[in-house]
């Protein structure tokens, strides 16, 4: 399911609830209104707090990927830049790129890892790999 189904599910789920939360909640009174609403609200920030920690191990998780061209056929050249708290400037010019030689077939493994690689490709310019830089990186090669 797309999530974009998701949170119309999720939003129709939450509409329903409160009509029926606020129906019940008129027939028994406000007494006993009040009493479910305290309870009711302990288990909504309890499974809100659960969601949150959630999302946070799966951003986490989702952060540790890495960047790959793998059984690719790249015209021009490759930079990939990762984790980088600063100024990253990359430059080629100059004549004609070589055509690449051409990419394996499909069945190229993915590499193992969450770095930078690229693999079983062909690429007919440089190939750039900027990871955890902390300062300035410059590459500038001109004619």
């Amino acid at each position: 399911m797309s999530a974009q189904m998701q949170a119309r599910w999720g939003g129709a789920a939450a509409a329903v609830a409160v009509v029926g939360l606020a129906v019940y909640f008129a027939l028994v009174g406000w007494d006993a209104a009040q009493r479910w609403a305290t309870v009711l609200g302990l288990f909504v920030g309890l499974a809100g707090l659960g969601i949150a920690v959630a999302g946070l191990r799966r951003g986490r998780r989702e952060a540790a990927g890495g960047q790959g061209v793998v059984g690719s056929s790249v015209g021009g050249g490759v930079a990939m830049v990762h984790d980088t708290c600063g100024n990253v400037r990359i430059r080629h010019s100059g004549g004609a790129v070589a055509p690449p030689p051409p990419a394996p077939g499909p069945s190229t493994p993915a590499p193992p890892g969450d770095g930078q690689t690229v693999s079983g490709s062909g690429v007919g310019g440089p190939v750039d790999l900027v990871r955890g830089a902390g300062g300035d990186v410059d590459v500038e090669q001109g004619p």
